[in-house]
């Protein structure tokens, strides 16, 4: 279970911190808060997961679908400092999809510069 959800703006994005386990328990929370994010009008999304200590292919296919829906119009960027959690997006190959950074601050940077 998650510990909780920090949601702050950092340099005119949008920075969500979940904390503890990211798994079909979960998902739906981080779901909910992201899409929301989205209806709201925000189109920079940083996902930090420095504070998750697991996370499965429900949690996942969340980030698949922020993804999908900034690709186009908006940026988003997964902080993922830890190489037991990084070890699964490269896995699922989702490393080659996702922006992952070891920090926020390189994710704000990789928002910042002009999208192919």
């Amino acid at each position: 279970m998650t510990d909780g959800i920090a949601t702050g703006t950092v340099g005119g994005c949008v920075v969500v911190t979940p904390t503890g386990a990211l798994d079909v328990a979960t998902s739906p929370e981080l779901h909910s808060l992201l899409h929301q994010t989205l209806d709201d009008g925000e189109t920079r999304l940083v996902l930090d997961l420095s504070q998750v200590d697991f996370i499965d292919s429900t949690a996942l296919r969340v980030l698949v679908s922020i993804h999908k829906r900034l690709r186009e119009g908006g940026g988003f960027a997964v902080v993922c400092p830890h190489a037991r959690i990084r070890r699964i997006f490269d896995l699922t190959a989702l490393d080659r999809v996702l922006t992952l950074t070891d920090t926020v601050d390189e994710a704000l940077e990789a928002l910042s510069r002009p999208q192919p």
